[in-house]
C-alpha cells in the first residue's frame, strides 16, 4: 500500500468518526481541563483516557492564544518601549511578562 492510499485510508476513518459534544457544569469542564493539562494532554484526550479508550496523540505543551487588534498592538508597543511595526517584539514583550508573573507566583 502506498503512503497516498494509507493517508486517504486514514482520512475516509476520520470522516466516519462522530464527534460529542457535551453541555457539562463550569466546574465540571474546569476540572476536567486542569487534569488534561497537569497530565500534558488534551481535553479531548483526556476524555478518552477517563473512558479507558486508545490515546494515540502524544502529550502535548499547551499553546496560549489570544487575539490583539492593530490599536492594542500599539499600545503595547508603546507600554513596552518598541517599535509598534514589530509584532514579534511585542509577542517577546508580552510572553516576558507572562512567564515573569507566573514563575514568581510560584515562587511565592
Amino acid at each position: 500500500m502506498t503512503d497516498k492510499q494509507a493517508k486517504w485510508q486514514r482520512q475516509e476513518r476520520a470522516l466516519r468518526a462522530t464527534q460529542m459534544a457535551f453541555d457539562l457544569t463550569t466546574e465540571v469542564q474546569k476540572s476536567l481541563k486542569k487534569q488534561a493539562i497537569d497530565e500534558e494532554l488534551t481535553p479531548s484526550d483526556m476524555i478518552r483516557k477517563i473512558l479507558d479508550l486508545e490515546v494515540k496523540s502524544k502529550k502535548t505543551r499547551q499553546r496560549l492564544s489570544f487575539n490583539l487588534t492593530d490599536e492594542e498592538i500599539a499600545l503595547l508597543a508603546q507600554r513596552f518601549g518598541v517599535d509598534p511595526t514589530d509584532k514579534r517584539a511585542v509577542k517577546q514583550q508580552v510572553a516576558s511578562l507572562l512567564i515573569n508573573r507566573y514563575t514568581d507566583a510560584q515562587g511565592s
